[in-house]
């Protein structure tokens, strides 16, 4: 069975830990789904499960469930996995709590409850690291965002391996360039109305790839469903690569180097995106497929930028 495991170029984190995949599963509005659809996820081949300690909109702890039972059942170590979750500014409980009065009081209370929640052992989190800590969005305030990012970098290289960023602008990434460890994870919508498929970001993101950092892209299908169900070029490929128009975004997309979040709730859909990812690999390899795939790409480029 094929694993979204495969990598391009530098990653962050050390020998000790997965690579970031080229796609994620991502647990969003899951609700009382979300341990299973994670087991299902796994069993299916992802091998990167994003998540958010946000009980509005995820339920981490659930992720953490569905991980302990991949685990638990020899589907794959923690070393396979690539977990990444994210504090949310202003988010409850913390943020309301008086014994969490400050930004980074409430920063260290979040973190240490995404532990507990994602650790295979629960009962002995000491040991445990999170591959990357996703700040959801910068805080209303450019100095609320430098104490919150200052309160992050105390807690690298552990427990959190590597540090990010999403629903950000480019002065916001400019403003955290200059920490002491900057974002290596940008993660955006890409969606042709938000600044163009985000390329101002991309752009960014491309012009420091030397340091390992990535750009992650969200509601990649949904945000953008007129461009994948009727371009005529996505759908020449999918017929060509004899796979679904979903996959042959997909493809495309990793192709120009944004990782994909995938939150499907089809164990069928699961299986078919993975395995169609490796068909369009071998296919493209083939004289007949390179051609078609390298016409495709261009006009994919063409539509969202490079």
């Amino acid at each position: 069975m094929s694993s979204a495991s495969g990598t391009d170029g530098p990653q962050p984190g050390t020998a000790h830990t997965a690579a970031m995949p080229v796609m994620l599963y991502g647990t969003a509005w899951k609700k009382e789904r979300t341990a299973d659809l994670v087991y299902e996820a796994i069993k299916a081949g992802f091998r990167g499960i994003d998540t958010a300690h946000m009980k509005r909109h995820y339920d981490e702890a659930g992720t953490g469930e569905g991980i302990r039972r991949a685990i638990r059942d020899g589907l794959v170590t923690r070393s396979d996995l690539w977990i990444q979750t994210k504090y949310t500014p202003h988010d409850e409980p913390y943020a309301s709590d008086p014994s969490t009065p400050t930004i980074t009081s409430q920063i260290l209370a979040s973190v240490s409850a995404s532990i507990v929640n994602l650790c295979p052992d629960p009962s002995d989190s000491s040991t445990f690291h999170l591959d990357a800590l996703i700040l959801h969005s910068p805080f209303p305030e450019p100095h609320e965002t430098l104490e919150a990012w200052s309160a992050l970098c105390t807690l690298t290289p552990h427990p959190i391996r590597t540090l990010g960023i999403s629903n950000v602008t480019l002065p916001t990434l400019r403003l955290l360039s200059t920490a002491p460890h900057p974002p290596l994870i940008v993660q955006n919508r890409i969606r042709r109305v938000e600044r163009a498929f985000d390329l101002d970001i991309r752009r960014w993101v491309a012009s420091h790839s030397s340091s390992g950092m990535r750009y992650q892209g969200f509601w990649t299908l949904t945000g953008n469903r007129d461009e994948w169900q009727k371009s005529e070029f996505i759908g020449r490929l999918a017929s060509a690569a004899d796979v679904e128009r979903a996959t042959a975004w997909y493809a495309l997309l990793l192709a120009t180097d944004v990782v994909v979040l995938n939150g499907t709730t089809s164990q069928e859909h699961m299986r078919g995106d993975l395995e169609g990812l490796e068909k369009i690999k071998e296919w493209r390899e083939t004289e007949a497929g390179k051609e078609v795939w390298d016409t495709c790409l261009r006009e994919f480029v063409t539509m969202i930028g490079k």
